[in-house]
């Protein structure tokens, strides 16, 4: 066996450096080309509505008065209105749209009920989501 051959059997510092720098750009390209996780954040949207609905409800029954959430379709937005008409509070919608049809107002009696049954439906990037609403107790339940 040749000595010469069997002192030089690694790779060099410099052929290292170059390979560990060439997997890094790759990496770097594919990481960057990911697709987002869009499913996460319309599943935090879709709980953050319903809070949104659960709270005007505790508002309500908090302060004896109605109240009353409005879906704003041009501004994307939902509002929380007292019974003087004063904005309790709103929620601009971010990923979700409100989609045309389905109820305009719900107003929470003082015992938590609704004054209606219907359904408030969202286009979130695509997929569909209904917000349905039962006269009693001020219930809803989410469909996709």
């Amino acid at each position: 066996m040749d000595k010469r051959y069997a002192l030089n059997d690694g790779f060099t510092m410099l052929e290292m450096m170059l390979t560990l720098c060439i997997i890094s750009i790759l990496l770097l390209l594919s990481v960057v080309n990911m697709p987002p996780n869009d499913k996460k954040g319309i599943d935090q949207e879709v709980e953050t509505i319903g809070y949104f609905f659960q709270s005007a409800q505790t508002s309500a029954m908090n302060t004896a008065s109605q109240h009353f959430v409005e879906m704003d379709r041009p501004k994307q937005r939902l509002l929380v209105r007292s019974k003087n008409g004063e904005i309790v509070r709103t929620h601009p919608l971010g990923i979700c749209t409100l989609k045309p049809g389905g109820l305009e107002r719900i107003i929470f009696k003082l015992n938590g009920d609704t004054d209606k049954f219907g359904t408030v439906s969202f286009d979130c990037l695509g997929e569909s989501i209904s917000f349905i609403f039962q006269i009693q107790r001020g219930r809803f339940r989410v469909e996709r």
